[in-house]
């Protein structure tokens, strides 16, 4: 397995994943639910990009300088994608139905992606996953 280049894959998948949480932020319908999803997949975007390039500067050989950051970034957007599962039904941020269920089923998306390549990362590079 080519490490950096499954890792940068991941990442990038998270980074999408969080654009589209923005984006549905906009159908919110008000402001609760436009901020949550602002705030949740801002930062899943904006740590994932900034993961990206820390990522894309590393050596490919050395497994763990590619592994730490990448297990670093990917835990941070499956917290986030906690949240969604968490949040998207709460009465508080007044989500249209249609809304808070694909942001309910994104957020297992991201949950489930997460762990998967967490786990997967974590075999492959050696790392523990409490870095």
């Amino acid at each position: 397995m080519n490490l950096k280049s499954e890792a940068l894959k991941a990442v990038a998948a998270m980074l999408v994943l969080g654009l589209v949480t923005i984006g549905l932020g906009f159908a919110a319908g008000n402001y609760r639910g436009f901020y949550l999803a602002l705030t949740l997949g801002g930062i899943i975007a904006a740590s994932s990009a900034i993961y990206l390039v820390i990522i894309s500067m590393k050596s490919a050989e050395d497994t763990r300088s590619v592994a730490v950051p990448t297990i670093q970034s990917l835990w941070i957007s499956t917290s986030m994608g906690l949240g969604y599962v968490v949040t998207a039904y709460a009465p508080y941020f007044k989500y249209p139905f249609t809304v808070a269920t694909a942001l309910f089923a994104l957020g297992w998306v991201i949950l489930g992606f997460g762990l998967a390549e967490l786990l997967r990362i974590s075999k492959a590079s050696g790392v523990e996953l409490a870095v």
